[in-house]
């Protein structure tokens, strides 16, 4: 199981592979906006890195707890299917399924999936530079210290306004959030500056390898024309599926010792969770969980 403050590599992915984050300034706002408020309400979560392809969404994530991942996982999935649903007018079930969340135990393999994140666009041959991708990331923001912002509506409010007759005004029900991001955890040490050099490092290879497997290599770049003309609810002919790892590590002991750890974990839920549903209700789960909810029951009238 993976041990508090561990990093995660986070995937979110849309239904049928449809492409319902199709980039849009819009959408792009609202994400960054529903991003912002997690981040404001679950101030202990550390975001790194985040990208939003046209189906899809990464993130790296540094949480305290499974649990205040899950938390923090359920409030942005939930915003953004409702928000991007309404945007683009799908009524249907959003998300293809749960979220993954890869922990990421070593610093080579973090950097490993850091240049993944930020060469989004470029390795499909969507765009010739991460920045160009006119969908939400953070190449601007790790490689040039760009704040990033977003906006939050608040549809409680205007439903309760326009119920009782009253007239909203343009974003009146709206707050504007700043998305902060947190220097990787083997970036800690360094300054600003320094880790605005690496990062621009990395974007800079990415770019390289972009130029010569496309733009030399006789293979066309669709462009963000191209991009922006996507139909949100285009369906792909063929979605490639992979097992998601267990882990991220360079290490076969450490992964191995992961993997046993993880095997030995599940066993002690799932005998702790059968003593928890058989009625005993002080049954103690494994460290860094959190136990299943039980069922809601009435209690008995106190009798006369």
């Amino acid at each position: 199981m993976p041990r508090p403050n561990t990093t995660f590599e986070v995937t979110i992915r849309a239904i049928q592979g449809r492409m319902l984050l199709k980039p849009s300034k819009e959408l792009n706002l609202i994400i960054m906006g529903i991003l912002g408020r997690a981040l404001a309400r679950y101030q202990d979560i550390c975001l790194h890195l985040v990208v939003a392809a046209s189906n899809h969404m990464h993130l790296l994530i540094t949480a305290p707890s499974v649990e205040m991942l899950a938390n923090f996982m359920r409030d942005v999935n939930s915003s953004l299917a409702r928000e991007a649903g309404r945007l683009y007018h799908w009524k249907e079930k959003f998300w293809g399924r749960r979220y993954t969340a890869i922990p990421i135990l070593d610093e080579a393999r973090l950097i490993e999936r850091a240049v993944y994140l930020l060469s989004h666009g470029c390795k499909e041959g969507l765009v010739l530079r991460p920045s160009d991708w006119p969908g939400v990331n953070c190449v601007d923001a790790v490689t040039r210290g760009k704040k990033l912002e977003g906006i939050w509506y608040d549809r409680t409010k205007k439903y309760e306004a326009a119920r009782v007759g009253i007239n909203c005004r343009p974003g009146e029900y709206s707050t504007k959030y700043e998305v902060p991001l947190s220097p990787l955890p083997c970036f800690k040490d360094l300054s600003p500056s320094e880790q605005r050099a690496r990062y621009r490092a990395m974007v800079a290879d990415i770019e390289r390898e972009t130029r010569k497997k496309f733009a030399h290599g006789g293979r066309r770049i669709l462009g963000v024309r191209g991009i922006l003309k996507m139909r949100p609810h285009h369906r792909p002919d063929k979605i490639k599926r992979k097992p998601a790892p267990l882990c991220h590590c360079s290490d076969y002991d450490r992964w191995r010792e992961y993997r046993d750890n993880y095997r030995w974990f599940v066993e002690l839920y799932r005998v702790a969770s059968r003593r928890l549903r058989a009625g005993e209700l002080t049954v103690q789960f494994p460290y860094n969980c959190f136990p299943p909810r039980l069922a809601f029951n009435v209690p008995d009238p106190p009798p006369g």
